[in-house]
């Protein structure tokens, strides 16, 4: 006689059961429309009750992955819909994604750019241009160890947004860095030390220009920076 789901030990956690579940959607055996099993048939092949199951699902709610239509169960959304947080889980899906979402992080680095640095020329005071000038600096040096110079390009967008003094730009920027630096592939890429010599004369010019309040030759020299940086972290995960 088969055990009910009632009757079944539970075996994972709330967030291991949104894990599982999540993980569905976004490599696509869970549609976009279609309507998720029904609570019990859920509980069954994952080996929990539904307790857990109803507490995953308003989890998946939260992040906007599914829609919860009383009377008819759990629809899956459209992934682009989602909350920000689960780009952490784009990233760390297994090797192929991993590698399309940290590219999709930089490459939304790169977009961001030009309007954060006009904001931040327009608002930042001398003396905060000035900091941020020998921060480049400072990442320009050839006495900067690998992992320092690493760890300068990542914060780039940071620095450049501290100085918009807008808070929802600050947020971003800092997800950004966190979400990079929490990437094991990420934290001694080769390729990109091995860069250095053609990325430090970016890092020098940004700098320069940062000071002048020039933000046409300061956002040529970002766009590069970051357009190389974004190249090189990303064919540091493919290897």
């Amino acid at each position: 006689m088969n055990a009910t789901p009632a009757e079944i030990k539970p075996t994972l956690l709330p967030d291991e059961v949104v894990a599982q579940i999540r993980r569905k959607i976004l490599d696509g055996s869970f549609a976009p429309g279609e309507r998720l099993p029904a609570e019990r048939e859920l509980a069954s092949s994952l080996r929990v009750n539904r307790s857990s199951i109803r507490e995953a699902l308003k989890k998946l709610e939260q992040l906007r992955l599914v829609e919860i239509q009383r009377g008819s169960g759990a629809r899956v959304r459209d992934a682009e819909h989602a909350s920000f947080e689960i780009v952490s889980s784009l990233i760390a899906e297994g090797a192929e994604s991993e590698a399309a979402g940290v590219r999709e992080l930089l490459e939304l680095r790169e977009v961001v750019l030009a309007g954060t640095l006009q904001l931040a020329l327009r608002r930042a005071s001398d003396a905060e241009l000035e900091a941020c000038a020998a921060d480049l600096r400072r990442a320009a040096s050839p006495e900067r160890s690998d992992g320092e110079f690493l760890e300068s390009l990542r914060e780039l967008q940071v620095v450049f947004a501290r100085m918009t003094h807008n808070r929802v730009l600050r947020i971003l920027a800092n997800s950004l860095a966190r979400f990079l630096a929490e990437q094991g592939p990420l934290r001694a890429p080769g390729e990109l030390v091995a860069e250095r010599k053609k990325l430090r004369p970016l890092l020098q010019r940004l700098g320069v220009a940062i000071s002048a309040r020039d933000s046409e030759t300061a956002e040529r020299a970002g766009r590069e920076l970051l357009r190389r940086s974004t190249k090189l972290f990303a064919d540091g995960i493919r290897a």
